[in-house]
Parts: structure tokens; C-alpha cells; sequence
């Protein structure tokens, strides 16, 4: 069983928020301020502040309604309902709709507490609440704060490796062809995954404009966009490589060895680029893509005399569709590599301050 630093700050969180109101004697509104917690606990410290300011906001207009509602119309099963209504009326309009459930919840407690006046049991519920939800944001903010990028850093390397694996053992002709299929599954879903990491960095990144300039995070973010856009170019290169087998199979010697060659490159490159951004090769290296024009050119002639075989034009084109696909995804990886490698270059010329944090990674 392994215990996340999610769930330890979860955990803090709640017993802090037991003991305020337990230790100033308020011990029936304890629960209120636990449930809080659990509920206002976010995966980045943007979220939990957001959550903070739309449950102080829902929570009071949950009180403000419960109390005037029950100093209305009493607190009877059938008020408490309308009442329930009336409040997630008022928030969907407000566009809340994340945080109903909290509010609605403060609201039925407050309705349905018959000791001492409802006033003041709303305002001590309501108050409740605001020290979970302001507990679980400090908690978040101070206690082992997310490092989204380190996470997409390491996934984008596992997954950049197992992606130039797969197009060697492709070119090799060394694939089984229902494993890759269930690879290329396996793939997909963690560049999903890099792209949530991505949007969580960006929240995390929030946090930073308190101590970095804005310019530097967004430079910052930019660089993991194109490493994202990367992995995927590399991706649909492994997808076309994988659905054009029967064809490659087909191409002469020479045209493999020059794919073989070429796409050997690109990935050494795609690798020393990832190693220069964990510090480990100097910003101006990985000069790899200085293609010399007889060379490009023998490299598209290639391809272009072997679409054009009249073999693969007798049957509705398919084949030598198949070809220009190939090459094409060949071309959008290398020109994807190129930009990354700029972009990377750049910003570890330029921000030698490092904002960063993957050159800490071992």
C-alpha cells in the first residue's frame, strides 16, 4: 500500500481542521470543517485557491439562505427542500456549480440545528467551513507542494523511449503486429496523460509569478508544449510506420537503409535534446538536422520515384498513398525536433537563472 503525497497532506489537513474548532470549544462543527477539507482538497495550489474564494463565497450564501428561509418559514422537511432549490438556483447562476455540494450541505445542517439560536449556529457552521477550506489551501500551498514538471518531465523520457524503440524494432522488421497494436494503445493514453500533467503545470505555475517573471513561465511552458508535439509527431511515426508494414516491406534495399539512417538521427537527436534539458549536453549541441540539400534530395527523390511505381498505382492508389504518408511523417518529426531543439537552445541560453527544476532530477 503506498500512501501518495496527496493523501499525507490530505490527512494533515483534516486533523488541523478537527482541532481548530474542537480546541475553541465548537466541538458539533467539527465535522463540518473535516468534510470541507476532503471536498476543497485540489491537485495544484491555482485550484485550491480558486476553490478557497468559491467556497467562502457558496458557503456564506448558504448560510445567508438557511437563515432566512428557517426565520421565514421554520424548518420543516418542505422549507429545508425549497430552501435546497432556491440555493443551488442562486449558485448555478453564479456559475458555483463546482461547489453545490458543500453549500447545499452547510444549509441542511444549519436548517435542521434546533439548540440555540440560528444565527448564530449559521455563523458558526459557516465559519466551519472556512477553516477547512482555508486549512486545505495552506496545507496544499505549504506542505509538499506539487512538482507537476518534474512528473511530465519523466513521462515525456519513458515515453520518448519506448517510442524509439518501437521505430527501430519496426524498421527492423523484429514487431509483432498485435503487440504493437496494443503498444500504440499504451502510448496513446500517456501522452493523454502528459497533456493533463501539462494543464496541471500550468496551474502550478501560478504559484510562481509571486517570485518569477510571467515571461520566464511562459517560455517555460512553451518548451513542454513542443515536447508534447514532439512525442506525438514521434507517435503517428510509429502509427504509420506500424500500418505501412506490407508496404516498407516492399521498398528496396537502398530506400530502407536511407529511412533507417535518417530516422537513427532524428532519434539520437530527439534523445540528446532531452539530455540538454536536463542540463547533460550544452545548450548550442545536437546540431544534427544540417541536412545538405543533395542530401535531402536523394532522401525525397526517393521516396517520390517509389509513389509513383506504376505496381502501386493499379489499385485505387493506396499503396503509394501509404508512401507520401510515411515520408510526410518522417518530415513533420523532423521539423518538430528542429523546432524543439531552437526552443530549448533558447531558453537555456537565455535563462540561466533556471527556473526549470528537471537539472535537479538524478
Amino acid at each position: 500500500m503506498k500512501i501518495g503525497a496527496r493523501t499525507f497532506k490530505t490527512s494533515i489537513a483534516v486533523f488541523l481542521s478537527l482541532l481548530i474548532p474542537i480546541t475553541l470549544g465548537f466541538d458539533e462543527s467539527a465535522s463540518l470543517a473535516g468534510i470541507s477539507v476532503v471536498a476543497s482538497m485540489q491537485p495544484s495550489v491555482k485550484k485550491s485557491f480558486q476553490t478557497l474564494k468559491d467556497r467562502l463565497m457558496a458557503n456564506t450564501i448558504g448560510g445567508f439562505v438557511a437563515v432566512l428561509m428557517a426565520s421565514a418559514f421554520g424548518s420543516s422537511l418542505l422549507v429545508i427542500s425549497f430552501a435546497t432549490a432556491i440555493l443551488i438556483a442562486i449558485l448555478h447562476q453564479m456559475k458555483l456549480n463546482n461547489v453545490i455540494g458543500l453549500s447545499t450541505m452547510t444549509l441542511i445542517i444549519i436548517m435542521l440545528s434546533t439548540n440555540g439560536d440560528i444565527i448564530e449556529n449559521a455563523t458558526i457552521r459557516v465559519l466551519a467551513t472556512f477553516v477547512g477550506v482555508v486549512v486545505a489551501f495552506g496545507v496544499n500551498r505549504m506542505v509538499m507542494p506539487p512538482n507537476y514538471e518534474e512528473k511530465l518531465f519523466q513521462l515525456t523520457n519513458v515515453v520518448t523511449d519506448d517510442l524509439t524503440r518501437f521505430i527501430r524494432v519496426s524498421l527492423r522488421k523484429n514487431v509483432q503486429y498485435s503487440l504493437m497494436r496494443s503498444d500504440l494503445v499504451s502510448i496513446e493514453q500517456s501522452i493523454t496523460e502528459m497533456k493533463k500533467m501539462m494543464t496541471l503545470l500550468k496551474d502550478t505555475q501560478w504559484d510562481r509569478w509571486f517570485r518569477q517573471k510571467e515571461i520566464s513561465v511562459t517560455r517555460l511552458l512553451v518548451v513542454y508544449r513542443q515536447f508534447i508535439r514532439t512525442t506525438e509527431s514521434a507517435y503517428f511515426l510509429v502509427r504509420t510506420l506500424h500500418q505501412s508494414e506490407n508496404v516498407y516491406n516492399h521498398f528496396p534495399e537502398e530506400l530502407r537503409v536511407l529511412l533507417r539512417e535518417r530516422l537513427e538521427t532524428l532519434m539520437s537527436a530527439h534523445e540528446q535534446i532531452i539530455l540538454k534539458w536536463n542540463g547533460r549536453v550544452l545548450p548550442k549541441e545536437v546540431n544534427f538536422i544540417a541536412y545538405k540539400s543533395d542530401l535531402r534530395q536523394t532522401f525525397m527523390s526517393s521516396f517520390f520515384n517509389e509513389a509513383s511505381l506504376e505496381s502501386y498505382l493499379e489499385n485505387d492508389y493506396g499503396q503509394s498513398n501509404t508512401v507520401i504518408h510515411l515520408m510526410s511523417a518522417v518530415l513533420d518529426y523532423e521539423e518538430n525536433l528542429q523546432h524543439l531543439n531552437k526552443l530549448v537552445s533558447s531558453f537555456k541560453t537565455n535563462h540561466k537563472d533556471d527556473i526549470s527544476t528537471v537539472n535537479t532530477l538524478h
